[in-house]
């Protein structure tokens, strides 16, 4: 299991703390950084039974947000990916839009699985800011349980 090289705590009008470590992934072209929301304690959902995790697709109550830098590859620089896993239901992009939150000119949504969540993929050089922003909305927005504003980023260096 990989463990972060990182872990802290920051608010969503702040996020300055999150845009340095995606800045410097960036730059070396590896590595992600999850992103978790804040919740009140007494708003938690309940446990999960195995039953529920293997054969339910709506796992993700909370959403998990992930930003990963684009890697080269073959075809050279690939693009920086976003991804919201949730559980509100397929054809979460077109719920986005109608709540305001429609992907931006130039991005595409290459997955939009019930379980699995959503990706997408941003033009090269879209800014950091631009990203975090819309992953971090879209979280808001996903979540079936009230939000507090606190969220915590694990930063991975990976390969």
């Amino acid at each position: 299991m990989v463990r972060p090289s990182e872990e802290f705590e920051f608010r969503a009008e702040d996020p300055a703390p999150v845009l340095v470590h995606m800045d410097r992934l960036g730059v070396a072209h590896r590595g992600w950084v999850n992103l978790q929301p804040g919740i009140d304690e007494r708003d938690a959902p309940p446990p999960q039974s195995a039953l529920t995790i293997i054969f339910s697709t709506a796992i993700h109550d909370v959403p998990v947000c992930t930003w990963v830098a684009g890697r080269f590859g073959r075809k050279g620089l690939g693009p920086d990916s976003l991804g919201v896993q949730h559980a509100t239901g397929p054809r979460v992009v077109g719920r986005l839009g109608s709540l305001g939150l429609a992907l931006p000119e130039g991005w595409r949504w290459v997955q939009d699985h019930p379980r699995r969540g959503l990706v997408m993929v941003t033009p090269p050089g879209t800014a950091h800011d631009v990203q975090l922003r819309f992953l971090l909305e879209a979280g808001k927005a996903l979540s079936k349980i009230p939000l507090t504003g606190d969220w915590r980023a694990l930063v991975y260096e990976g390969r």
